[in-house]
């Protein structure tokens, strides 16, 4: 690199106390980060050290020390430095040597040359051209020289980046994101001016293109500056009514926008990102009249470990090579799209093909990072679910695929984090964290997958996903628009995607009643309607009889909307005869729904056809155990009974059947080549805790128990082929301390019989005193003093588990985490059960310890 040199003239005294001049030298930038002085490398920026003084006031007849070429601190608390820093375009390099810094001192920077944006924590940005002067008092700020800038990036609008701004110039009011207005008395006022920044015009000037997941760059050329009149546009996307006829024609719903607005939130109906990502500051004033809307900086630091520039260098390095991403991501669509469907294959295909098609590839700096987030999300899933040989093919060892697979669900949350996810909304947030419920609770990220659907679900009602009816389908018989034009099939696909991730958010929340004994999404409160049965590559309807990738998610939802309404009738029962009857009722719709209303294509009486896509049979499977496992969460309020009153004896022999069927197919699936699901493994240990607590409650010599034992014994068997699985390490515990703890009880019933028979000659043998399950001692066995529950009780009391990217190196040991190392198993604690296990499992403190366990034998 060759910067400008600089001649620095420094003038003196002689004895006699003549003026001389004293130096006269060509000085060449130097490295500021090297002792030896020698020229910067690379993006480096070039420090010229012209002169430093020393005390207050300043000594002028000192001799003159020359400190160019020194290693010297930014501030010197005895003097005053002078010198030029020249920052060389940093051309696809990333900038991760000019970070947000805050210097203790007062600096006066002056343009030489060039033009350089100047960035504060308060998200103002600032275009310095030559001879501009900026008095610097002690404030954290950035000299951002890419192109396109770390906010634009971030913000998704990095084609728009430019430091060339014709017609007189750089104008906040005009060329700024968010424009401001001067509060001074000459200037326009904001209902006259012509930059109508209104919230109801900006949601209508968006442009209908939509958002690429790749910011890329543009040439320092462009001279086009966003116009001040922008011309209203159609309704963009098309999802919902067109905003004249919308929420903000309406007087009333205008006030309780603009309410909205006021706590820094928007209420629109149309599913508009792009128009909701610009409601993130105030429009309507100057920065000295309106509070600033702030969120966190994340280039100082993200709370993830080190600085943004750091975590983003770090992100490129967890990204194997593109081959591999192409692996991992064609696996995920063809092997697992199907059981979520939180994101449209093709489109997603292509948008990874465009990114690869750089001469740097895939370069993270340059990408929405919520974009980026989905893709960590589809790599972390594909891991998870692969078997070992599929994921050995891709040329991931067994040890450095369970170490991946942890740090690529880490980074997925680094790069909403770093994107600001929560302030700045977009689907792409909402998809990213749906899709890393595939591998969540296998990695132990449980509690943390919860809190991260709660986020997902008031950016899904934000972005109004729960408001895309069936407007524009109204007028076809069949409810389904025929797509021909390639405007009309991106609004399709659009609208699709927030109806399908709008679905998993629905079942994500109903299938976990049973665990926190409430619901959120109330179905009277959206307007939703399920997935089209449509082919994704044309987005033309299907007939009913050949399976979509949305026919497993509807047919899923359709078994999940049954759980909100049991919850509620048996809440509203007085007596529990007439919660059984409740019961018993919704036991029948279930069974009804899964037999009359599923597809025929789903059904195992349907012999499977050659046409038909390789996941029918997995999503068989799927829904037979999601089938089983609702039958006994429909049953659970009653199962605790049904093992001591026969009144109950229907709950006792249905649910025993559901958890014997879990468990075939379970074992089925495990032995097919389709994908290593979570629910399989969650269920099953639900299956086992039934079947083992119904042991508790026969007599050694019953049939049943040795055959439920046995079942019981193999559950754990099979868990153990699970070796990198939470979820599979827990219940193997659970399991196998309610097998000892029945053992413990049976043999001293045993012993407290045979010494009645020898020693209480004169009692009543029938009379024996009954042994009582001791609940809290089987927790305190459970989670008792042993590693592992010292692991767990240590990492408790740090709070959630580290997601950092930058794990210590005693918390990252090459070898495969084992229940004993703390890193694997910190996302719960020893207090509360039901964080041992998924939510959708069932298993709480009150269902296993109050409900279940508290009973005599």
């Amino acid at each position: 690199m060759s910067l400008p040199t600089t001649r620095r003239i420094v003038t003196g005294h002689d004895n006699n106390g003549k003026a001389i001049i004293t130096s006269d030298a060509v000085l060449t930038p130097a490295n500021p980060l090297d002792p030896e002085g020698n020229p910067p490398t690379g993006i480096i920026p070039g420090f010229t050290n012209l002169y430093k003084t020393d005390g207050i006031p300043a000594k002028a007849q000192t001799p003159f020390v020359d400190v160019h070429g020194k290693k010297i601190g930014l501030v010197d608390q005895s003097g005053v430095y002078c010198r030029i820093v020249d920052f060389p375009a940093t051309g696809d390099a990333s900038d991760n040597v000019n970070i947000m810094h805050r210097t203790q001192s007062v600096d006066f920077g002056v343009v030489l040359k060039g033009s350089i944006k100047l960035i504060l924590d308060d998200e103002v940005e600032t275009i310095m051209n030559e001879g501009d002067v900026c008095v610097q008092r002690a404030t954290i700020h950035k000299c951002d020289r890419n192109i396109p800038c770390s906010r634009c990036v971030k913000r998704g609008d990095g084609h728009k980046c430019t430091r060339e701004w014709p017609d007189g110039g750089y104008d906040p009011k005009v060329h700024r994101i968010y424009p401001r207005t001067s509060t001074g008395q000459g200037d326009d006022s904001p209902a006259t001016t012509d930059n109508n920044t209104s919230p109801a015009m900006t949601a209508q000037n968006v442009s209908d293109m939509p958002i690429p997941p790749s910011s890329k760059r543009k040439s320092a050329s462009v001279k086009s500056p966003p116009s001040p009149n922008p011309r209203r546009q159609p309704n963009p996307l098309g999802l919902g009514p067109h905003p004249g006829n919308g929420p903000l024609s309406d007087p009333d719903a205008a006030a309780s926008t603009l309410e909205f607005l006021t706590w820094g939130r928007s209420k629109f109906s149309d599913y508009d990102l792009k128009a909701l990502e610009l409601l993130k500051e105030p429009h309507y004033g100057g920065a000295s009249s309106v509070p600033k809307d702030s969120g966190p900086d994340w280039d100082v630091s993200n709370g993830f470990g080190g600085t943004g520039a750091a975590q983003v260098s770090f992100l490129q390095l967890l990204l194997p090579n593109r081959r591999q991403v192409f692996q991992l991501v064609e696996y995920h669509i063809n092997s697992i799209l199907w059981y979520h469907a939180c994101f449209h294959g093709p489109t997603f295909y292509n948008e990874l093909n465009d990114v690869y098609q750089g001469p740097s590839g895939l370069q993270v700096r340059n990408m929405d990072l919520r974009w980026t987030a989905i893709l960590f999300s589809i790599m972390a899933a594909s891991m998870t679910c692969a078997s070992d040989q599929i994921a050995s093919s891709w040329g991931f060892k067994k040890s450095e695929r369970a170490k991946l697979t942890r740090q690529w669900y880490k980074a997925t949350v680094t790069c909403l984090n770093l994107a600001d996810y929560m302030w700045r909304h977009h689907i792409y947030s909402v998809q990213a964290i749906a899709i890393l419920t595939m591998s969540a609770h296998v990695l132990g990220f449980s509690n943390t997958q919860s809190t991260l659907l709660g986020v997902a679900l008031k950016i899904a009602q934000g972005l109004g996903l729960q408001r895309l009816g069936p407007e524009e389908e109204s007028n076809n018989p069949t409810g389904i628009s025929i797509v021909s034009a390639s405007a009309q099939r991106e609004k399709a696909i659009k609208r699709e995607t927030g109806r399908r991730v709008w679905s998993q958010l629905c079942m994500q929340d109903w299938f976990s009643i049973p665990f926190s004994e409430m619901y959120s999404i109330q179905r009277h409160h959206f307007t939703t309607i399920k997935s089209l049965h449509v082919d994704d590559n044309t987005m033309e309807p299907m007939p009913e009889d050949m399976p979509s990738v949305t026919s497993f998610q509807n047919t899923l939802v359709e078994m999940a909307a049954l759980m909100p309404q049991i919850h509620d009738a048996i809440i509203a029962s007085n007596t529990l005869y007439t919660k059984y009857e409740q019961v018993v009722e919704y036991d029948t719709k279930m069974r009804i729904l899964t037999t009359e209303h599923m597809p025929s294509f789903f059904s195992n009486n349907e012999p499977m056809k050659p046409e038909w896509p390789p996941f029918v049979s997995w999503a068989r499977r799927s829904l037979t155990i999601c089938f089983a496992h609702k039958i006994i969460m429909i049953h659970r309020a009653f199962l605790g009974r049904s093992f001591t009153e026969p009144a109950f004896d229907f709950t006792r022999r249905t649910c025993m059947a559901a958890a014997k069927s879990i468990l075939k197919e379970a074992r089925q699936a495990y032995d097919e080549e389709g994908p290593l699901l979570w629910i399989d493994q969650a269920f099953m240990v639900a299956a086992g805790i039934t079947l083992a607590l119904d042991i508790f409650h026969r007599k050694p010599n019953d049939p049943e128990y040795e055959e439920h034992r046995k079942l019981v014994e193999n559950t754990i068997s099979m868990l153990g082929k699970f070796e990198n699985s939470m979820i599979a390490l827990r219940g193997i515990r659970l399991l196998s301390s309610l097998l000892a703890e029945q053992a413990r009880l049976t043999a001293d019933q045993t012993l407290e019989n045979y010494r009645k028979r020898s020693n209480d000659t004169l009692g009543d043998p029938s009379q024996h005193k009954r042994q009582k399950f001791n609940v809290p001692k089987f927790v305190e066995s459970f989670v008792g003093n042993d590693s592992f529950t010292h692991s767990l009780r240590t990492a408790n009391r740090g709070g959630e588990p580290s997601l950092d990217l930058f794990e210590p190196e005693a918390r990252t040991p090459a070898r495969t985490p084992i229940p004993q190392d703390p890193s694997f198993t910190s996302d719960f604690g020893y207090e509360t059960f039901e964080q041992l296990f998924p939510p959708h499992t069932g298993i709480s403190n009150n269902f296993l310890f109050e409900d279940l366990l508290n009973f005599d034998i």
